[in-house]
């Protein structure tokens, strides 16, 4: 089997000291694969985005050990000088709200990512509609953002989190605005992006309607984390 997109090894998260301190997370341990769509659920309080803000380097766990690609990213401590230029490059992150640049047609959106990191605007570009057309909104690609549906915004938004080839996705609640077709059809999106560029993709959800979908499910509470297999119904 391939190196694993992301692993993490006893993950803990500490808040606060002494007798207020509150462990968040307690020794979580988790490898998502490459290709690979993962549930994360649980409910309010266990530790959720203490572990999505941990993955997406917005926080530094207490200790443990996260690689990235095979990659020592965290150990006791990060290894990653650039924690900015990490994010930017090598983790895509989709929310609940698109969060789209309004000023910005729909390829410029995309496209933005890879020209901060460097890349000319002719292959930037090249790139946002390479991936707006397998997310079937490449027609849209010089609409403003006020012209799309949410569900259109919504595969932007999944779009612009490819655009830099990242090894792993972070979704916050992907589906939570959307009605149970729009829902499925992100999912469906989500699965296909998955395989075809080979990323692998952590959707954080309370949304029952997706639950089906997955074939590994994590479910984290009082901050741990408990694997079970999904039903991994097609969508």
């Amino acid at each position: 089997m391939s190196t694993p997109a992301i692993q993490i090894e006893n993950l803990t998260k500490r808040y606060g000291e002494g007798d207020t301190a509150v462990d968040a997370l307690k020794g979580v341990d988790m490898a998502i694969w490459p290709g690979e769509v993962v549930g994360l659920v649980g409910p309010s309080g266990s530790g959720k985005s203490t572990l999505l803000k941990s993955l997406g380097a917005v926080i530094a766990p207490t200790s443990g050990r996260m690689t990235l690609g095979g990659q020592v990213i965290f150990n006791e401590g990060w290894k990653i000088d650039d924690l900015r230029t990490l994010r930017r490059d090598r983790i895509g992150f989709v929310f609940q709200a698109p969060y789209l640049i309004p000023f910005l047609d729909v390829a410029d959106n995309v496209a933005l990512l890879p020209m901060l990191a460097g890349v000319a605007n002719a292959p930037a570009r090249s790139r946002a509609l390479e991936l707006l057309q397998a997310l079937d909104v490449g027609h849209r690609a010089k609409a403003e953002v006020a012209q799309l549906s949410g569900g259109e915004q919504q595969r932007v938004s999944i779009a612009r989190a490819l655009a830099n080839h990242p090894p792993i996705i972070l979704a916050d609640e992907p589906t939570a605005p959307l009605d149970s077709e729009r829902a499925l059809t992100v999912m469906r999106m989500l699965k296909q992006m998955a395989q075809q560029y080979q990323t692998a993709i952590i959707v954080v959800t309370h949304d029952e309607k997706i639950i089906p979908t997955f074939k590994r499910i994590y479910h984290i509470r009082d901050g741990r984390t408990y694997e079970e297999a999904g039903e991994g119904r097609d969508v």
